[in-house]
């Protein structure tokens, strides 16, 4: 009866110990190592809601009356014209129009300017809206312009246009285009003009980059046959879209772009996990007394697991609405940077990011805790009397369980295990390698004169070589992602300002007709302008590598190709800039043979001896590697991925290119020469990188947002490191303040202690650093590696300032409690 009795006293779970874990929260929350926790899981929320938002809004308006993305129910997609009999095959009951894309010169008056042109037929768009001004239909003998391309051309309404053999009047501006893709690497300025003008004007050479497309609308049954009757018979060149498809962003710039920010989304992720892991770690070390005490007072398993998930359900709340309302404001921050790169309308968001953060944040917060609430639990109730009595649970069985499911995490996040893998794997080693590198440096530091605080702080370092080295890695990891990330920044900024002002080729003359060919050669040697040779251009794909197809299409069966049309050439003899890296030349007489850009080369497989084959105005062709050549494709010069010998392709027609080098402030000439050759088209590169420049900068400025979240992040682990580790010397100070020692020394010892810790790890991550970025240049870009100066002393320094800055408040409450301690035990 007394032990009935004795139960009901007892304190219901959900009721009794929920109080408990609200002081608890509160407590440690504003003085305690779960502030950091609470941030980092806020961040990581942040994070992952940051990047789904964006991706999910940007879904949605690519999916919302997907027809209205294609202007028609079916697109057939080609380079080139499609033939008669695969029109004529398709069934009954199908309306059809065409577009035709292209880029050509358009002159007013003494303007002119490269433009990407596209020509409609009579009832564009099938659906979707055609945003004009005034409103009205494109009809032959008119052209519309982009508010840009008025601008450049500086061109009015009723203004004529010369386009090739033919004027046009401006009808008025182009606003906006159903079909149009949102690419940031879209640099001329639009126009649209009607398909019947295009002949007239003969501006469509063989070898020209151009975009046919064949508009379809009909009911469903109508369509579901067409494309029974299209599938088999699609040649390589040739791609159908549907609505449903992913055809805006389908291995564009955008998706490229979504891909780099999920991944710096991970890595922030990452990051936010091992600052959590690191407060939860020390503060399950510090409750160990607080349990053991429970237990003795009567506390049950089961009321003990509902005051831990009652704290954990707090944390995670407070988390949860931290970080959701910091990702929602980032997310803001991202479709303003990246305004004018994305569709202009752009959805309200749905549940899903934010249902997809709070699974995130309640995953990784039970991932984490779920092995040291379990050795808490196990804490002897003994422990109240003996210090040294631990539970029964090793500590290890966390990491296979934190490894499989942050890999389960980054696969679901990046659909990509590999990738998720490889991240994985490469934080872990860079923390075991930056740790161990600033050791190292510990270790090979002079020792200070005995009893000073600088040995004392020198001795404990080298002494405690595991709780040293993990503090040193997580700290000298987080300098680095920020030391990355200033590099890489600078590296790609100073690249383009390089190129800019280098004294290369500024111009590109392309589609040079064969028969104006000795024309154009001969203008330029009279005018004095110094050009590279003419080079014939043919389009084609490969289509075989060493016997095995190649995929067409991103996703597509089949190995690895290049996934697009290819402009190549013909040479008897090795170009002068290009450098021969493996193989030998063709000699006269050798025929059938193919010299392979080294890069490609190598992301491809090719090997020398390899037959590939390509098809080429749909006959198909093949070609021996006979040699792999380096390209720096800085240099603003004529380079192709495939030269082959002049046997395979010179019967084929073609067009010409070259580049040259106009001096500034002669626009006259451009403008003689284009209207002597109206077919030709001349692409302004000085125009187009200060273009590209802008765009990068503009995507820059928004991964510059995204790294800053990332780098906050890595400070958090720092912060949440040095705090950990400052509250482990409690034991240690207490015994040096008994045998003796100062407050004065103890405050010098943890200072110089600190500041060694933010030194090293600032050195280590300088090292650090600079192979990253050397690795990275080597592989990606064709800039020679310089040096960073800046990063020797300014990580070091940021490291120490950081360190310190972290530690101010943990050191003070542990120095004032050692003191307090050693005044008790003296009482």
């Amino acid at each position: 009866m007394s032990a009935s009795s004795g139960m009901k006293r007892l304190p219901r779970p959900a009721v009794g110990l929920w109080p408990l874990a609200r002081r608890l929260v509160w407590q440690e929350g504003r003085h305690g190592i779960l502030r950091g926790f609470v941030l980092a899981l806020a961040l990581a929320v942040a994070c992952v809601l940051c990047v789904s938002l964006v991706a999910d809004r940007l879904q949605q308006a690519l999916g919302l009356g997907s027809r209205e993305f294609l202007a028609a129910d079916l697109v057939l997609q080609s380079s080139r014209v499609v033939p008669d009999s695969q029109l004529k095959s398709l069934p009954a009951g199908l309306v059809m129009s065409q577009t035709v894309s292209f880029s050509s010169m358009l002159f007013v008056g003494d303007s002119m300017q490269l433009a990407s042109i596209k020509a409609v037929g009579d009832g564009y768009p099938f659906y979707g809206n055609l945003q004009l001004h005034p409103q009205g239909k494109v009809k032959p003998g008119e052209i519309w312009l982009s508010a840009r391309l008025m601008a450049l051309l500086q061109a009015k309404v009723g203004a004529t246009v010369e386009l090739g053999n033919i004027q046009l009047r401006v009808a008025g501006e182009l606003h906006q285009e159903p079909d149009e893709n949102f690419s940031p690497f879209l640099l001329a300025p639009r126009a649209l003009m009607h398909i019947q003008d295009v002949a007239p004007a003969q501006v469509i050479l063989p070898g020209s980059r151009i975009q046919y497309r064949y508009l379809f609308k009909g009911e469903q049954a109508v369509i579901a046959e067409a494309v029974t009757r299209l599938k088999p018979s699609l040649l390589v060149e040739q791609r159908l879209l549907q609505p449903g498809t992913d055809t805006q962003l389908s291995g564009g710039p955008l998706q490229r772009s979504e891909r780099f920010f999920r991944l710096a989304s991970l890595i922030g992720l990452l990051l936010g996990a091992l600052a959590m892991q690191i407060a939860m770690n020390h503060f399950t070390r510090r409750q160990a007394d607080n349990m053991a005490l429970l237990k003795t007072l009567g506390a049950s398993r089961r009321q003990l697991w509902v005051w831990m998930l009652s704290l954990l359900g707090l944390l995670t709340g407070v988390a949860f609405v931290l970080g959701g309302g910091l990702g929602y404001l980032l997310h803001l921050g991202f479709l303003q940077l990246l305004g004018s790169l994305l569709p202009p309308e752009m959805p309200p968001p749905s549940w899903v990011p934010f249902a997809l953060g709070l699974l995130v944040s309640l995953f990784i917060t039970l991932l984490l805790s779920f092995v040291p609430f379990w050795r808490l639990l196990a804490t002897p109730p003994q422990r109240v009397l003996r210090q040294d009595v631990q539970g029964q649970v090793p500590g290890w069985l966390a990491l296979p369980l934190i490894f499989s499911g942050t890999l389960l995490l980054g696969w679901l996040f990046t659909s990509d295990a590999r990738l998720s893998l490889g991240l994985l794997l490469g934080m872990v080693a860079l923390l075991l390698i930056q740790g161990g590198l600033a050791y190292g440096l510990l270790l090979v530091l002079p020792r200070a004169r005995r009893g000073t605080g600088l040995a004392l702080a020198l001795a404990h370092l080298r002494r405690e070589r595991w709780q040293s080295l993990t503090q040193l890695a997580a700290i000298a990891l987080a300098l680095l992602l920020i030391g990355v990330l200033w590099a890489s920044r600078s590296a790609i900024l100073s690249g383009f300002d390089s190129r800019l002002g280098a004294d290369l080729p500024n111009r590109f003359v392309l589609n040079i007709a064969q028969a104006d060919k000795p024309g154009v050669e001969q203008w330029l040697q009279q005018q004095g302008i110094a050009h590279s040779d003419l080079y014939p251009v043919i389009r084609g794909r490969l289509t075989e590598i060493a016997g095995e197809p190649v995929a067409q299409e991103e996703g597509d069966a089949g190995r690895a190709g290049v996934n697009r049309e290819l402009s190549m050439t013909w040479l008897q003899q090795a170009p002068l800039h290009n450098e021969l890296v493996a193989g030998s030349w063709w000699r006269a007489g050798e025929l059938g043979q193919v010299s392979v850009e080294q890069g490609v080369a190598e992301r491809l497989g090719i090997q020398l001896g390899d037959m590939l084959q390509f098809n080429i105005e749909g006959r198909e062709i093949s070609a021996r590697v006979s040699s792999l050549r380096k390209v720096n494709w800085e240099e603003m010069q004529p380079n192709f991925f495939m030269i082959f010998s002049p046997d395979l392709l010179q019967d084929y027609p073609a067009s010409w290119l070259a580049s040259l080098r106009v001096p500034a402030g002669d626009q006259q000439l451009e403008v003689e020469l284009v209207r002597r050759y109206p077919a030709l088209t001349l692409i302004d590169t000085d125009s187009i990188m200060q273009r590209l420049q802008g765009v990068l900068e503009q995507i820059s400025r928004a991964l510059g947002l995204m790294f800053s979240l990332v780098a906050l992040a890595a400070v958090l682990v720092l912060f949440t490191q040095v705090q950990a580790g400052i509250s482990r010397r409690w034991q240690e100070l207490v015994l040096m303040r008994t045998l003796g020692a100062g407050q004065r020394l103890l405050q010098r010892t943890l200072r110089w202690e600190l500041l060694a810790t933010g030194l090293l790890a600032g050195v280590s991550a300088a090292l650090g650093t600079e192979l990253v970025m050397l690795t990275l240049q080597q592989l990606w870009s064709e800039l020679a590696w310089q040096p960073h100066y800046l990063l020797w002393w300014g990580l070091p320094l940021l490291g120490a300032a950081l360190v310190m800055l972290a530690a101010q408040g943990p050191m003070r409450r542990l120095l004032g409690s050692v003191l307090a301690s050693r005044l008790r035990q003296g009482g």
